[in-house]
């Protein structure tokens, strides 16, 4: 700012005070002032339309103008220009307001002298170019945030668009499959996901994928596992044997990027021509099955041969666990944001109460008992919203032909 003039335009109706003003200046030492002057406020307007000003010196008591009323006319019509409030006696209170609707400082007339006013012209000027660049900032973080929000929306969409909108069929032995899914994401993204795998006319491969965290990496994380889900469809009827290759890839694929992930995963295989259930667990809440004639639900368990998730570790060997399926089984998987759904205790809904709720409701279909289950969660929580990722995969095994299915997003 001393390295070149400073224009000013003083608004002042009192030729005593313009000349007090313009000894102040000109007495200031290390800079000079160039000071145009005028008497009534809206000559002030038209010289700021018509020249330009570093600063402009405002009295609030002119002929056509008088109090705040004189500073907001001339803050509209000088909006790029810092203005300075000269306040006469009596007049602090409203020149504080001025600062508060936008005048970059005031200065009491009596209390005038060269440095002193020089000093101020110089800050409010600095204070200004400081402001602006600040609201530029703020302005291109803005558009970058709406970018970033319209970037997130269509990574969204195109996340539910690669859920399943139908599930494939499958019938054996005057039986079929009937599926259901509940899905939440905590964040704009998920790192859960699921997958029902069409491994034969009565065989269904069901995947349920949680990755550690979640929002955009996870996302990413989950999308990359999904697409690894088709490579290994030759080994996809052997539970243990499909995990195993999931998280060998998973591994070496992390270890080349250098990043620390994982995903928790449960996989299961259920056949209707066998009646028979086999499943694998990588470090993933157990599924439910609801055996529904005999009125019981229990959990589809690994025995003590509990395994790391996936991505963790890479030469891990996931075994395959077998039950029976009967012919009106249900099984439910889920994913841990429902049952750690905290109240406002800290206490959590948990794998017990989850249990009690889906026993209370054995009769009700998947595709009901889900929101259902969802909602019992909700109610302990006190809340609708969830901390984390939500997602539930429910299959019903029901007599006869199954109609087509319509995905429940």
């Amino acid at each position: 700012m001393l390295d070149r003039q400073i224009h000013v335009l003083l608004v002042e109706d009192s030729p005593t005070d313009e000349l007090l003003v313009r000894a102040n200046l000109g007495a200031a030492a290390g800079v000079k002032f160039k000071i145009t002057s005028v008497a009534y406020l809206s000559l002030a307007i038209q010289q700021v339309k018509d020249g330009h000003f570093d600063v402009i010196l405002l009295d609030l008591g002119l002929p056509d103008a008088q109090g705040l009323e004189t500073f907001e006319r001339m803050h509209r019509g000088a909006l790029e220009v810092p203005i300075i409030v000269l306040s006469g006696l009596g007049d602090e209170e409203i020149a504080v307001q001025s600062v508060q609707r936008g005048a970059q400082d005031f200065l009491p007339k009596s209390q005038m002298n060269g440095d002193l006013l020089a000093r101020s012209i110089r800050y409010a000027i600095e204070r200004y170019h400081a402001q602006v660049e600040r609201e530029r900032y703020a302005m291109e973080l803005q558009l970058k945030n709406q970018e970033l929000l319209e970037e997130l929306k269509m990574a969204r969409e195109i996340q539910q668009a690669l859920l399943p909108h139908q599930y494939p069929h499958f019938f054996a032995d005057q039986h079929s499959l009937h599926f259901a899914h509940y899905y939440r994401p905590a964040a704009a993204l998920s790192g859960d996901f699921f997958s029902v795998l069409r491994l034969s006319e009565n065989q269904a491969g069901v995947l349920i994928c949680d990755v550690m965290g979640h929002g955009v990496r996870a996302a990413l994380i989950g999308t990359l596992a999904r697409g690894l889900v088709d490579q290994f469809m030759p080994v996809a009827s052997q539970p243990g044997e499909f995990l195993s290759s999931l998280n060998h890839e998973l591994s070496e694929t992390f270890k080349q990027a250098g990043i620390t992930a994982f995903a928790t995963a449960f996989y299961y295989v259920a056949d209707l021509a066998t009646h028979e259930l086999s499943y694998a667990n990588a470090g993933h809440p157990n599924a439910l099955i609801l055996r529904r004639d005999d009125g019981v639900v229990d959990w589809l368990r690994v025995n003590g041969h509990h395994k790391p998730p996936l991505g963790m570790l890479d030469k891990i060997s996931y075994p395959s666990f077998h039950s029976t399926l009967g012919p009106h089984d249900s099984i439910l998987l889920f994913t841990d944001g429902l049952y750690e759904a905290e109240n406002s205790s800290g206490e959590q809904f948990g794998r017990e109460r989850l249990m009690e709720a889906v026993s209370q409701r054995m009769q009700l279909p998947c595709e009901r008992m889900l929101d259902a289950l969802v909602s019992e969660s909700q109610k302990f929580a006190g809340s609708e919203d969830f901390s984390d990722d939500v997602c539930l995969v429910g299959m019903d095994v029901i007599d006869g032909p199954s109609l087509p299915d319509v995905c429940n997003l």
